[in-house]
């Protein structure tokens, strides 16, 4: 199946992804019955699982290449080298990876394991500095292995608050999933677009923005992020790009439904 592209504005986006996996819903929304999760069956599988597509984005933007987010990792075995060389991108050609987090499903690809050095050679990796702190003390594995090392090579640069990367693209706190999860703004020539990873993990949490997520750092904080973001989204009349939606991860916010291109 082809990638899924679309421009926004002068900006191209390209879905890519790692895979996918599954969750019980019962575990996600650990928090309400049994009864209320059926009220949203058609969005899980026979079994009561949602269904995780495991989505990266690659933007070509004012003269720059930006991947977000790099997936599982050579672990999972998941196919986004692949899907990078079929949308024309070399490991080499990326000037920028970006986190939306640090968890470890969206840092996967950083280090050839063999090597132990950058597997995007030229880029600049792009982490937010509170995630970067509160999982480096918390002792997490995958920062061990995939981020820690880019700052003995020198690649990684620590961000936070709104931080222009390039004219059409500018980042955006957005947490509550982690503590310094942040999205990507996307502007250009009166379009707009939201790349912004796990605010949502699940196409429930549009209709039940307020039920926590097992996944989520702090509930509370999570919540307000959801639903500045649906006022956000609907405001600027956005395309949004997520994670763990229905691959291709694309498409817009229509009330409490999910309209997906």
């Amino acid at each position: 199946m082809a990638l899924a592209r679309i421009t926004v504005g002068d900006v191209e986006i390209v879905a890519l992804s790692d895979g996918e996996g599954a969750r019980p819903a019962s575990w996600m929304f650990p928090n309400n019955a049994v009864s209320a999760l059926d009220t949203y069956r058609d969005l899980l599988t026979a079994d009561g699982d949602v269904v995780l597509n495991f989505g990266c984005y690659l933007l070509r933007a004012d003269g720059q290449t930006v991947l977000v987010d790099a997936g599982n990792g050579p672990e999972r075995g998941g196919p986004l080298l692949e899907q990078l060389a079929e949308a024309g991108v070399g490991p080499d050609a990326i000037d920028l990876v970006l986190f939306t987090h640090l968890h470890g499903d969206h840092t996967g690809w950083n280090i050839d394991r063999e090597t132990g050095r950058a597997r995007f050679s030229r880029a600049r990796y792009l982490v937010p500095r509170i995630d970067f702190d509160h999982y480096t003390a918390a002792g997490s594995a995958s920062v061990a292995r995939d981020i820690a090392p880019l700052a003995n090579l020198g690649a990684l640069d620590l961000i936070e608050g709104e931080r222009v990367l390039t004219p059409s693209l500018t980042t955006l706190p957005t947490p509550g999933h982690t503590p310094g999860h942040t999205g990507l703004v996307v502007t250009s020539q009166g379009a707009r677009a939201l790349v912004i990873g796990d605010a949502f993990v699940s196409r429930v949490s549009l209709a039940e923005p307020d039920w926590p997520v097992a996944a989520d750092w702090n509930a509370e904080v999570a919540a307000r992020t959801r639903h500045a973001l649906l006022g956000r989204a609907a405001r600027d009349e956005a395309l949004v790009a997520l994670s763990h939606f229905p691959a291709p991860g694309l498409g817009r916010f229509d009330g409490a439904h999910w309209a997906a291109i």
